[in-house]
């Protein structure tokens, strides 16, 4: 990607179709997408996010062994973009979550917690790190869900769990890893190479040995030039740590501080 003077920054959500695809997955050559239909064990844990009549991403039913299980309600964690309207920064006016992907058996929002998510911002590392929130369902999941974990030290293997398009299903993107970037750095995310098109965002990155959820992805920071060019170029693109690359947001200890405030007192720390 030949950069000049005119660059811009932007940050490219996939519920706009501007995920980037990494990895085996290229359309425009005719190269079979080889993610995977995510194994049972996790993907009774997550779901889908339709708003408004149409898919708009992913979202993981989680759990902290510290924290008592309600029986009336659970708690979800995605992108907080998943659920605002990318041309007027407005909430979306209904939205279900759906275990699994399934059409049937969807589950209204209650409460959404308190985030700092600024939908129209124009600067899109800082957007990016707020893009994460917690919402409790109106029905209680089966299962326990997965663990949040801090993410602390550097794993070259991850794996992203989110809807695929292409297989209209919530599949599993294997064997990405972790990247570091100059123009892009910020301890707040974590930049990978996981496969993620339309839908996927919100979806867990996991830890593969612990199976634990370390961060949330987000979207795909990109620095390109003002000429406007197709975005579907990125189908099947390299990544560049420096100048294409998806992105996260990690799991730390605020965001499990943030689930523990909103379990405890879901009516008071929310957002409409």
């Amino acid at each position: 990607m030949r950069l000049n003077s005119a660059i811009c920054l932007a940050l490219m959500f996939n519920i706009s179709a501007f995920g980037a695809i990494f990895g085996d997955g290229d359309a425009q050559n005719g190269i079979e997408d080889q993610r995977q239909l995510a194994p049972r064990k996790i993907l009774q844990s997550v779901g889908t996010i339709y708003c408004d009549g149409a898919l708009r991403g992913t979202a993981t039913h989680v759990s902290m062994p510290s924290i008592a299980q309600s029986n009336a309600t659970s708690i979800i964690l995605t992108a907080a973009h998943v659920i605002y309207r990318k041309n007027t920064g407005i909430l979306f006016e209904t939205c279900v979550y759906r275990p699994q992907g399934r059409r049937l058996g969807s589950i209204d929002f209650v409460k959404i917690s308190a985030h700092n998510f600024e939908p129209q911002s124009n600067d899109k590392i800082q957007q990016a790190t707020q893009d994460i929130v917690f919402i409790a369902l109106k029905k209680k999941l089966r299962g326990s869900g997965l663990i949040l974990q801090a993410k602390e030290d550097a794993d070259n293997e991850l794996q992203l769990i989110g809807y695929n398009q292409t297989q209209d299903n919530i599949s599993v993107s294997d064997d990405c890893r972790e990247f570091f970037s100059e123009k892009f750095a910020n301890n707040l995310l974590l930049l990978h190479n996981c496969d993620a098109g339309r839908g996927a965002s919100g979806g867990p990155i996991l830890d593969p040995t612990s199976g634990s959820v370390i961060a949330v992805h987000g979207g795909t920071l990109v620095i390109r030039s003002g000429n406007n060019q197709p975005l579907n170029i990125m189908q099947g693109a390299i990544p560049d740590p420096e100048a294409l690359i998806n992105q996260g947001r990690n799991i730390d200890s605020d965001i499990i501080a943030r689930l523990k405030r909103f379990t405890a007192y879901p009516a008071k720390n929310s957002q409409h």
